[in-house]
């Protein structure tokens, strides 16, 4: 005799706390469609216990420096915070969370890196602008030489993770029309480039990848700018993988100094180290 059971009766007999254990062993992603099976599911998903296995383990560090203080209730409203972006250490770096997979990723500001000559004006400029995140962006007036620098410790970065370093930046040229030798109009114009530069990613002194042209151990690749949703244009620097965290260091970098021609108009707003897929 066949036996029939409603299984999302089975489901429900089991004890919440059990339910909260397993979905914390999964990712945010799979725990919220999971919860989709049942009402003891759905449940589940308001328990700490879930949503403290997915924040990282840092989080109270993390929170402690936000420039703007963070109000939440429950772990899991911690969580849907953390997963927009705000700023930390003086507004100087932005974080997030990944939602779907609770991975850490951060955006160092220009502010953060190390620029050669930036404190000079004669070459570099700080402003503001409007679509930046950060309070400051830095200008590149004229330079023969162009060196950008951004450093990360590992244990800032979720474990056993690919990530990406991207240079975030824009690139100005002035524009105008002429009628009759009369200007009518006048303004400036942000463009992506497709110039060759040396950039790289180390950790720990060691070279993980280089890029434009993007050098690895199965060849090269040209790695052409990317306009993102927010306007600005990102350039890959590089990829990592990040184990098991020891306190080790990784750095991002942008060079230009082969050659002598002037560069200018370069507008940094800093770098973005994020998970790669």
């Amino acid at each position: 005799m066949e036996a029939n059971f409603d299984t999302n009766c089975y489901f429900n007999v089991l004890p919440e706390e059990c339910v909260a254990t397993v979905f914390s062993l999964t990712c945010p992603l799979d725990a919220c469609r999971s919860s989709l099976v049942s009402s003891s599911f759905r449940s589940a998903m308001d328990s700490d216990i879930i949503w403290d296995k997915f924040l990282p383990s840092d989080w109270l560090e993390i929170v402690s420096k936000s420039v703007s203080p963070l109000a939440f209730s429950s772990k899991k409203e911690l969580f849907a915070l953390l997963c927009h972006p705000f700023l930390i250490d003086d507004g100087k770096i932005s974080f997030k969370l990944e939602k779907s997979s609770g991975k850490n990723s951060y955006i160092l500001s220009a502010r953060a890196l190390s620029i050669t000559w930036s404190s000079n004006p004669i070459y570099w400029s700080w402003v503001s602008m409007q679509e930046s995140r950060f309070s400051e962006v830095a200008v590149l007036r004229t330079s023969n030489w162009l060196e950008i620098e951004g450093k990360i410790k590992t244990k800032m970065l979720s474990q056993n993770t690919m990530y990406g370093a991207y240079l975030i930046m824009k690139i100005t040229a002035e524009i105008s029309i002429e009628i009759g030798g009369r200007q009518a109009s006048k303004g400036k114009a942000y463009l992506g480039s497709k110039q060759k530069s040396d950039s790289s990613v180390l950790v720990d002194g060691m070279e993980m990848m280089v890029t434009s042209k993007l050098t690895h151990k199965g060849g090269e690749n040209e790695q052409i700018p990317c306009e993102k949703e927010d306007g600005w244009v990102e350039i890959e620097l590089g990829k990592f993988f990040n184990g098991v965290c020891d306190d080790d260091e990784v750095k991002m970098s942008l060079k230009e100094v082969k050659g002598y021609q002037l560069k200018g108009g370069i507008i940094v707003e800093g770098m973005e180290v994020r998970p790669k897929h």
